[in-house]
């Protein structure tokens, strides 16, 4: 008993350090988008309904089944016959057989209507691909950028923090005032919210890939996408507008709208029920056959039919509409986002090219000069902070770079590759 206790505490414990592993692994970029459009139910949704459609478009197709009618006709409720099944000769029990025959047009025209629509529904299913993407490559770089501003905002509180024991022995010696050492603390203090604060920004981007992917994603591996550079020119990417699955959705639904017009086109043509059948009689009355027709008449099409045409011609027309719409804001969204990126880019680039260098030169001089006994702590602190401030606005414009490159080239879905 005591070594099965063990095994199973063994057991237990590997089976922890192995979920402990699974959750401490980084994840690329490629992993992470493959995990958010596997575990997205909006677009297994989708699938199944294009999917549904499909089937639907296969089954009308074909004829309606036939049906089974069968029952007792003629049974006298009255008289010295009354519910007598053998005393009157129009008495039958009556069996037969119903096919309602709709025309190859008709069905054919509402097959191509539920092909349009699932045709509609996929190119609805690539704009949800497209933007699941674009939210998991954002949140993904997010963390990526985020731990590095982490990273940036330990390493200036472990230097300040450093100096904490020589300033306190400067005081000891009197080379040092004595407010210098709550200066220093409170410096510290400062420094350590900007700290906390990247840990939050850490904290949100995971739990917005957890949102999307289902798992706990700790970290980052893999190389950083080329976001310093737009995805392509602006010429191709105003070019490429047609190829966007917002546009192709809408120009799925100006067919699904042209189709449905079709179909109502024909929807005056007549369908036709038949019906043959066997009639039994009582004994000695012959039993009776028979073949019975039942066919639509449309005599007043220009007041129903027609006008459900027109409608249909109407609803075709806005949804052209639409198409001609879509493609102008999409021209729009797409002018934005360009010009987003590049202002954001420029923003970023004088910050880590020009303010940070010079902040941190400050920083070196005030150092040397306090070495040296020509400057105050003060300085020295204050210029500590405010090259962590700029190395903090680096980070927040190139997330913004990040970000507004995401949006861009993920405008149209793409194929993944582990």
């Amino acid at each position: 008993m005591k070594f099965s206790a063990l095994s199973l505490w063994l057991g237990g414990a590997l089976l922890g350090v192995i979920h402990l592993s699974a959750q401490a692994e980084t994840w690329t970029l490629a992993q992470t988008l493959t995990a958010a459009q596997r575990y997205s139910a909006g677009l297994s949704a989708s699938h199944n309904e294009a999917r549904a459609l499909e089937s639907m478009a296969g089954s009308a197709r074909e004829l309606p089944d036939p049906q089974l009618k069968f029952g007792i006709e003629n049974l006298p409720v009255q008289g010295s016959n009354d519910r007598r099944f053998t005393r009157e000769g129009m008495t039958m029990q009556r069996v037969g057989v119903m096919q309602r025959y709709v025309s190859q047009e008709k069905r054919e025209r509402k097959a191509l209507t539920l092909e349009a629509q699932a045709q509609s529904v996929t190119a609805q299913t690539a704009t949800l691909t497209a933007a699941l993407q674009r939210d998991a490559a954002q949140a993904w770089l997010d963390l990526a950028l985020s731990e590095k501003a982490l990273a940036t905002a330990k390493r200036v509180v472990a230097e300040t923090a450093r100096q904490r024991t020589a300033q306190t022995a400067s005081v000891g010696t009197g080379s040092a005032m004595p407010d210098s050492v709550p200066e220093l603390q409170l410096t510290l203090s400062t420094l350590r919210d900007e700290v906390t604060l990247a840990e939050r920004d850490v904290q949100v981007a995971r739990a917005r890939l957890l949102q999307l992917t289902g798992e706990p994603v700790t970290g980052i591996s893999g190389k950083l996408p080329p976001y310093q550079r737009l995805p392509a020119d602006e010429k191709t990417l105003l070019e490429g507008i047609a190829l966007h699955p917002e546009v192709i959705a809408a120009a799925r639904e100006a067919s699904t709208a042209k189709a449905r017009s079709a179909q109502s086109a024909v929807a005056a043509i007549p369908d036709v029920e038949v019906e043959l059948y066997y009639a039994h009689r009582a004994e000695g009355y012959d039993d009776m056959a028979g073949v019975m027709f039942t066919v639509d008449l449309p005599l007043f099409q220009a007041r129903r039919q027609d006008k459900d045409h027109a409608a249909d011609v109407s609803l075709s027309m806005q949804a052209n509409d639409n198409v001609a719409q879509t493609e102008r804001e999409h021209t729009a969204q797409v002018s934005s986002l360009i010009a987003e990126y590049q202002a954001a880019q420029t923003l970023w680039i004088r910050q880590r090219d020009d303010v940070l260098p010079l902040q941190q030169q400050r920083l070196d001089l005030l150092t040397a000069q306090y070495r040296a006994g020509q400057s105050t702590l003060s300085a020295l602190l204050g210029a500590r902070r405010d090259v962590l401030a700029s190395e903090l606005a680096v980070n927040k414009a190139e997330k913004e770079v990040a970000r507004n490159w995401a949006a861009i080239r993920w405008l149209i879905p793409q194929e993944l590759t582990q």
